[in-house]
This record gives structure tokens, C-alpha cells and sequence, in this order.
């Protein structure tokens, strides 16, 4: 929800939506996680089950995934629903992700709550409200029909982006320990290699795991679309032709073509993105959807 703080989603490896970053190293110093074991590289976390919610496979497209993940945070962070159970009912966990697993233990009796295989993910991601909500998507086991569940949590002390970038660096050393990392990489034309998303989500650890792919991140659908940047202006009110249409023709007659900044204007289901043409990692405006007040075209529809 590794194919987003907007949602960042993830899927079981590199680098995702979705807006996953090397925070691991962050990790090492974080009073909320410990390193159990260096030679099972089990990392702890402190976490409160706010519940699950059933999701269908029809919203976990590359195009719905995001959105779809983000409500169900949505609904268990609210409490919109009283009845939803959850995990230590709702008390505070060990979260504790190793070679394989994701395991949640009662901190008191020090038991296994409940076990997650790490190859059944179909996705994860961090909440967009709230840096510390961590989410995963799995297999309902219960069920004969294939349902998924939503699984979120609140993590104490910490950014949720760390759990998410633990899942994938766990990933990524399983796929390379595997063999598997070369299945999942094509060439392009110019001879870099692209990472390719498999279709297979292997359940089974024991059964699967080396016969099957991990998937790889999903990242949000963008547009990308070259334009020219001519600037901004004040306006007196956040909406309306009557007030965008007049400051798009002010700053069209006073700033001289030759000072047109030519960018990418990227746009994704959850922001508008603007970079230099020049160098990507110039960002001249980053804009979320859900602050955007009002949006439209010029007399000139350019």
C-alpha cells in the first residue's frame, strides 16, 4: 500500500510507492526497535494492533492499491467500526520481523500472538494521516474463497517507514540468498536492468519459496508531462474561473517567454510534482491532492 505522509506502499523487495527511502540506518539508533539476533537479523518493534478489515484482490491493482489501504487506515484509526477484533486486544506488542516472518508477541507472557509468512504479503504501506501507522495486506487463511485482510498498526516511537523498509530489506536479502533476484530483472535497450513486478504471491514458505518470485514494489501510476513553469501569484480566494482565470493571464503577460522554466509536471493519484527538466531531483513544487483547493484550464486551453 514497497509499490507511500501520502500511502507508501510497498510489495516484497526494493525500493516502492511508493516513496520508501533508506531509512534502515535510522533504525540502529532508534530507542523503539532492537536487533534480537545479528545472525537472524530479527528486528523488534513496539506496536498496538488497531485491527483488520477485510479488503477485495479487485482494490489491490496498481491503480486502487493506494487509495484502497489508505481507507481501511482510515476506518481502523477512527474507530469507525467498534467491533473490529484486534491482536492482544489492542494492548501493546512486540512486532518482531526475522528471515521469514512477521510475529506478534504478548510482551508479558512473551507469546506468539500471531505469525505472518512474509512471502503471503501482497502489500504494505504507511499511512498518509499519520507517519506511525503501519499497514500489511494478506491472505485471509480462514477463508477457502481467496479474501485478503488489512492488518494496522500504531507504532510507538517511531516512523512506521521503518517497519516498511525492514519488510523490504528482509525481501531483498531472501531474494538474493535465493536466487530469485534474477528472475525478477529484464534489460532495456540500453542495457540497464528493470526490475520486473511478478504475478505470483507464494503463500507458502515451505512449499514455495523456491519456486516463486517475491514481488517486487508497486509504485503509483504517474503521468509525466513536459510543460513550462511560468510562476505563481496571490489570489484573494482559494477557488473559482472568476479568480484563477484572470492570474493565469496576469502572469501569462508579465513573465517573458524567455523566462518560462521548462519542467516535468508529474502527476499521481495522490500529488502533482513538479521538477526541473534538467534534474529530477529538483523540486519546484510538491502539492498533495487533498490540499489541492481548486484546479482548471486558461482561456488558452496550453
Amino acid at each position: 500500500m514497497i509499490n507511500s505522509p501520502s500511502l507508501t506502499l510497498s510489495s516484497s523487495s526494493n525500493d516502492t510507492c511508493f516513496e520508501i527511502n533508506a531509512l534502515l540506518n535510522k533504525s540502529e539508533s532508534d530507542i523503539s526497535i532492537s536487533t534480537l539476533d545479528k545472525n537472524s537479523e530479527q528486528h523488534r518493534f513496539y506496536v498496538h494492533s488497531l485491527g483488520w478489515t477485510s479488503i477485495d484482490e479487485e482494490d489491490l491493482t496498481n491503480e486502487k492499491t493506494s487509495q484502497s489501504v489508505n481507507r481501511c487506515i482510515y476506518e481502523l484509526t477512527n474507530g469507525i467500526n467498534d467491533s473490529i477484533s484486534r491482536w492482544g486486544d489492542g494492548k501493546d506488542l512486540y512486532m518482531d520481523i526475522n528471515n521469514t516472518d512477521i510475529l506478534l508477541i504478548d510482551p508479558i507472557e512473551m507469546t506468539i500472538i500471531h505469525k505472518q509468512s512474509i512471502p503471503s504479503l501482497r502489500v504494505w504501506g504507511v499511512g498518509r494521516e499519520n507517519s506511525r501507522d503501519f499497514a500489511y495486506v494478506a491472505k485471509d487463511k480462514s477463508r477457502s474463497t481467496i479474501a485478503y485482510k488489512c492488518h494496522v498498526f500504531r507504532c510507538d516511537n517511531t516512523s512506521a517507514r521503518i517497519i516498511a523498509n525492514t519488510l523490504r530489506d528482509v525481501c531483498k536479502n531472501l531474494m538474493i540468498q535465493r536466487g530469485l533476484l534474477n528472475h525478477t530483472t529484464e534489460s532495456s535497450n540500453d542495457g540497464m536492468l528493470i526490475q520486473k513486478r511478478p504475478t505470483s504471491f507464494p503463500v507458502s514458505i515451505e512449499s514455495d519459496i523456491t519456486n516463486s518470485q517475491f514481488p517486487t514494489p508497486m509504485e503509483e501510476q504517474k503521468n509525466n508531462l513536459p510543460c513550462k513553469y511560468l510562476g505563481c501569484t496571490l489570489v484573494e480566494k482559494p477557488g473559482g474561473m472568476n479568480i484563477l482565470r484572470p492570474a493565469i493571464e496576469k502572469i501569462y503577460m508579465t513573465i517573458p517567454e524567455d523566462k518560462w522554466v521548462p519542467v516535468i509536471v508529474k502527476i499521481s493519484p495522490t500529488s502533482i510534482v513538479v521538477c526541473s527538466d534538467d534534474d529530477f531531483k529538483e523540486q519546484l513544487i510538491d502539492c498533495r491532492i487533498r490540499y489541492l483547493s481548486f484546479l482548471g484550464v486558461g482561456h488558452d486551453i496550453r
